[in-house]
């Protein structure tokens, strides 16, 4: 998710784009970006790392005859939660008055519950303890990135975005990789596997904790009401239709990711014929190689979308991408086939979520002053359908027999309509008008 030229705004731009002390937006300098994107690196290793690979083997030790159905409750009991947390804190936090900011406090939270929740997973003796440990860690993990990516939206300008969030994107991949490395080399520790991630996302935090310009909210905030924090789980999407087509594609698009990520360890070891120890050189190597593509992916779509000052071709083709990664994943007869089909995945994830986020920023309400409960909304997108995926993955397999393959089957059809829900989302960009470097008028996203 960088260092250009300040732009000189007009009067709808400058409404557009401003704190709360009314101020344009100026850009975001390298060294304060740096302390996000390590923050956000550590924080995804320590969210993702889990899902994809330790629950996985530390629930096939503790349960093994029950694996296929305490696994998908591991992770969608938490993402379940998350659904309700996160939007609660977005509202919250667009009223926090602390003299530390309205982020920061927020920020300062999800370190303190992820690496709880982590340490309780960590040292679980049964199923149900790791559960309840991981519904803890990822409420705190999701309140992170939550924290980060509304904290973008407060202070990044729209020259910045589509750079911003392509480096974003592939700063995500990054985490992940080296967590899985490392959960890769202690899988004969379960403990660890949990703890080491935790504790680097944890002290990756600090930096940024630290340097985050975010000032004392000075502005008047309305009396507290059940209905107002309600609010924080709903817009209108014939009020703010852009939006809301852009929540509706992020829904699909992630129905696709979280089907991908429930049982990838359990094909590669029951029809691939790998061992476990194996299984976590594969996501490795997937990993590895899809770093690059991702980086690819991510910088690249986000650098050109700014440069063409359009984004949903990106999403469209990265969601069809997604598809074809998703088939040739059911398709795979070898583990070089399943490593294929994996990068291809990367790449794609890389382009969808550096654009994704620039054009939810674009089309973000900025005129109603709440960037905390909208991009909490725009969290619901990802966080909803990482609670029933999970869900659903479990009923294809068991309306499958117990064929794994048939859950990525169903992947690519969430991934299709993903790509094809990008298609009506009209976001009107306005005049820019630049000192040096950029001129003339942009056309809709």
């Amino acid at each position: 998710m960088t260092q250009l030229a300040s732009i000189a705004a007009d009067a709808a731009d400058v409404e557009a784009a401003v704190q709360d002390n009314r101020v344009p937006l100026s850009k975001v300098s390298k060294r304060h970006l740096l302390a996000l994107f390590i923050a956000q690196s550590t924080l995804f290793m320590a969210l993702v790392v889990p899902s994809a690979f330790s629950l996985a083997i530390k629930i096939g030790a503790l349960d093994p005859s029950g694996r296929d159905t305490m696994l998908p409750l591991a992770i969608g009991v938490g993402a379940t939660l998350v659904i309700f947390t996160n939007p609660v804190f977005g509202v919250l936090s667009d009223r926090t008055l602390s003299r530390w900011g309205r982020r920061r406090p927020w920020m300062i939270f999800s370190m303190v519950v992820g690496l709880l929740g982590s340490l309780v997973v960590a040292f679980a003796g049964s199923s149900v303890v790791v559960i309840v440990g991981w519904a803890i860690a990822m409420v705190g993990y999701a309140a992170g990135s939550q924290a980060i990516f509304i904290y973008l939206g407060d202070r990044l300008p729209e020259s910045q975005r589509g750079k911003v969030m392509g480096i974003s994107g592939a700063i995500t991949q990054i985490g992940p990789i080296a967590g899985i490395l490392i959960a890769g080399s202690l899988s004969t520790e379960l403990a660890l596997v949990f703890i080491v991630p935790a504790v680097i996302a944890f002290l990756g935090s600090i930096w940024f904790v630290l340097s985050m310009h975010d000032p004392q909210h000075n502005g008047q905030i309305p009396p507290f009401r059940i209905a107002g924090l309600l609010r924080g789980f709903y817009i209108n999407p014939r009020k703010h239709q852009p939006f809301a087509w852009v929540l509706v594609s992020k829904f699909f698009i992630f129905a696709c990711i979280a089907f991908n990520g429930v049982y990838g360890v359990y094909l590669l070891t029951s029809e691939l014929g790998v061992g476990v120890t194996e299984a976590a050189g594969v996501i490795a190597t997937i990993s590895l190689v899809g770093i690059f593509t991702a980086i690819v992916g991510a910088v690249g779509s986000g650098w050109l979308s700014d440069k063409l000052r359009s984004r949903k071709p990106f999403l469209v083709i990265s969601g069809l991408l997604m598809a074809v990664s998703a088939v040739m994943t059911a398709l795979a007869c070898n583990v070089t086939q399943f490593i294929v089909a994996g990068i291809v995945g990367t790449f794609a994830i890389g382009v969808y979520g550096a654009v994704d986020q620039a054009l939810a920023l674009d089309a973000l309400p900025k005129e109603e002053g709440q960037n905390g409960r909208f991009l909490a909304v725009f969290g619901l997108a990802n966080s909803i359908p990482q609670a029933v995926g999970p869900f659903l993955a479990g009923a294809v397999l068991a309306l499958a027999s117990g064929e794994y393959r048939a859950v990525w089957w169903a992947a690519a059809v969430f991934a299709v309509l993903g790509a094809l829900t990008v298609i009506p989302i009209k976001v009107a960009r306005p005049p820019v008008r630049v000192s040096t470097e950029t001129a003339g008028v942009a056309p809709t996203s």
